[in-house]
């Protein structure tokens, strides 16, 4: 069942292998050169022709908004292949969760993309724990997010295991219980968002189950 959720995205992109001409290119490459659009798209501000405004907590990063988004989509397509979990969800957790900003800080002192709680699943994350890390990160392109990424796809998968299905173990994620919440909704709206951003006259959207 797990991998049913990694590769329902995977069918999403079926065909834009033959629409960018790399009829050879492994699936997931498709995926990620797709969630790469999908989340360059969702950090623009403002786009008039080839000019981009971009939110403003990328602007300063080294190469700018544009390797930000390409480094973090490689990210979560590698780690949601790894953890076989939709890497179009994981983009929408981390999108909602901080709005793909590596610098905020929750309430309770969650850190990362997908805001790992310190005493929780980012417990041993040395990105969560380490102030002076988390500077060191700020302007590298992929803001060290691989280990909070692998943390919060993990405790996803679990959760899809332990809850029975996506939807439940998103509020799983959220509250630590499993069901659906508004949380849940917003996460499932996020990841649509995504796909129809990502989407070519090619593809097709399609739900998890």
């Amino acid at each position: 069942m797990r991998a049913s959720h990694a590769l329902a995205s995977m069918a999403v992109l079926t065909t834009i292998i033959a629409t960018t001409g790399t009829a050879q290119s492994p699936p997931e490459d498709a995926t990620v050169t797709a969630l790469t659009r999908a989340l360059d798209r969702r950090m623009t501000v403002w786009r008039s022709g080839s000019r981009s405004v971009y939110v403003s907590h990328c602007r300063a990063v080294r190469g700018g908004c544009p390797e930000r988004t390409a480094a973090f989509a490689q990210l979560i397509g590698d780690v949601a292949q790894t953890h076989a979990v939709d890497p179009f969800l994981l983009a929408a957790i981390a999108i909602r969760e901080s709005g793909l900003d590596p610098t905020a800080a929750g309430a309770a002192g969650e850190r990362g993309i997908v805001q790992l709680h310190p005493r929780g699943s980012g417990s041993r994350v040395r990105y969560v724990r380490s102030e002076a890390y988390r500077r060191r990160c700020r302007s590298r392109p992929d803001a060290c997010q691989r280990e909070v990424l692998e943390a919060g796809a993990a405790l996803l998968s679990r959760g899809i295991v332990r809850c029975g299905g996506v939807r439940e173990a998103l509020g799983a994620y959220n509250r630590g219980t499993c069901g659906e919440t508004r949380y849940t909704t917003r996460v499932m709206n996020e990841r649509q968002r995504l796909l129809r951003l990502a989407k070519t006259d090619a593809m097709t959207v399609r739900d998890l189950d």
